[in-house]
């Protein structure tokens, strides 16, 4: 039987590969473009980056390809110094992908791809949300100190809050509708971020055709989900060891033993975030320490003087461990860790309590955990 259930999913990866993958054409005409200019093509594929370019005649060009699942891709003309370039974001699949206009690649029309078809139907009912939201941010950055301390400013975060929300619905509601475009497999992707909620993201990954989980991204979206379901709140973590600054082994969960609660907090001496996120941890644990809160900090250094000249000059005096391999550190990989700072709060048994926690809000839940 499982012989039988792998053949069928690896049938399943085959046909995905066989529909998203293959030789691309992008040509186009622009009818009123009389001068030769040289258009581009920029796009990865196999984690290169990928450019092609070639001289317009009588504003016709064409570009061919290979690529193994859809890319976003910038096609355009470079500007002169008195003009901004004139480019536009299209997506490559396999086929012929047509761009017509008259003298804009901006402006011009797609035809021939499903996948840009669906990309610009769904970016025409979120981007009135989008252009709300920047304007709203944009009204906040020039506000001073003291309007931000004003209570209209609560209303215009709420409203910025609400046009976030109705943008995020109206993904969703497109994700459930479409199931078997690819745009809906990226929209899940971006949805996703960096730390996955796995309540809200899987069931949408669920949702999706299988055909589109066995593209590369719906592998990659599916391993990471897995790493998310396995570092949840209420999820005791996978235990680790990893080397001290004297380069003896440390466990996870010999730390988390000796408190109530242990801040696991990853960071790195070349992260500025980080080092400016620092003073806070260091005032929670010079807090609570007495009262029962640990923190075991793991570097995603790869050199062993920077950072243990770092944890002396931050002020750090807590438990610290590092495999000096940088984001390839073991554990930050074991729980999904794609950016510093991040940390997890657990409890005496290794269970997550809370995630991200900067700032005041590190210190006012490890009170309250105390407390209970």
């Amino acid at each position: 039987m499982r012989n039988y259930i792998t053949a069928l999913l690896c049938l399943s990866a085959l046909s995905a590969s066989a529909q998203y993958s293959g030789k691309f054409t992008v040509k186009g005409k622009l009818t009123q473009k009389a001068t030769q200019d040289t258009i581009y093509l920029h796009y990865f594929a196999d984690g290169k980056q990928m450019t092609d370019s070639m001289v317009t005649v009588k504003g016709t060009f064409q570009f061919k390809g290979e690529i193994k699942e859809p890319v976003v891709a910038y096609l355009g003309f470079r500007g002169a110094r008195d003009r901004r370039p004139d480019n536009r974001k299209l997506y490559l699949q396999p086929g012929t992908i047509v761009l017509t206009g008259t003298d804009s690649v901006r402006h011009g029309k797609i035809t021939g791809s499903t996948i840009n078809r669906d990309a610009e139907a769904l970016d025409k009912v979120v981007r009135p949300y989008m252009d709300s939201v920047i304007a709203l941010r944009m009204k906040a950055m020039r506000l001073t100190k003291e309007e931000k301390a004003a209570p209209e400013f609560k209303v215009l975060e709420a409203n910025f809050r609400e046009m976030l929300d109705s943008s995020e619905a109206v993904r969703i509601r497109y994700v459930k509708a479409h199931p078997k475009s690819y745009t809906s497999l990226e929209t899940v992707s971006n949805m996703a971020g960096m730390v996955i909620d796995y309540e809200k993201i899987n069931p949408l990954f669920l949702s999706l055709d299988t055909t589109l989980q066995q593209l590369p991204m719906g592998r990659t979206l599916a391993k990471r989900m897995f790493v998310a379901k396995n570092t949840g709140i209420g999820v005791k973590l996978a235990d680790f060891t990893s080397k001290d600054t004297s380069r003896n082994d440390l466990r996870m969960s010999d730390v988390v033993k000796t408190g109530k609660v242990t801040l696991i907090d990853f960071w790195a001496s070349w992260c500025g975030p980080c080092r400016a996120e620092n003073p806070n941890v260091v005032k929670a644990f010079n807090a609570f320490h007495d009262k029962g809160f640990n923190i075991l900090s793991v570097s995603l250094d790869d050199k062993l003087a920077y950072w243990k000249q770092a944890i002396v000059k931050d002020g750090m005096p807590w438990y610290h461990v590092s495999g000096l391999q940088k984001w390839e550190e073991p554990a930050a990989k074991l729980y999904g860790i794609e950016g510093v700072p991040d940390n997890f709060l657990v409890d005496g048994e290794g269970r997550v309590i809370a995630r991200g926690l900067r700032g005041e809000a590190l210190y006012k839940k490890v009170e309250a955990v105390l407390k209970q």
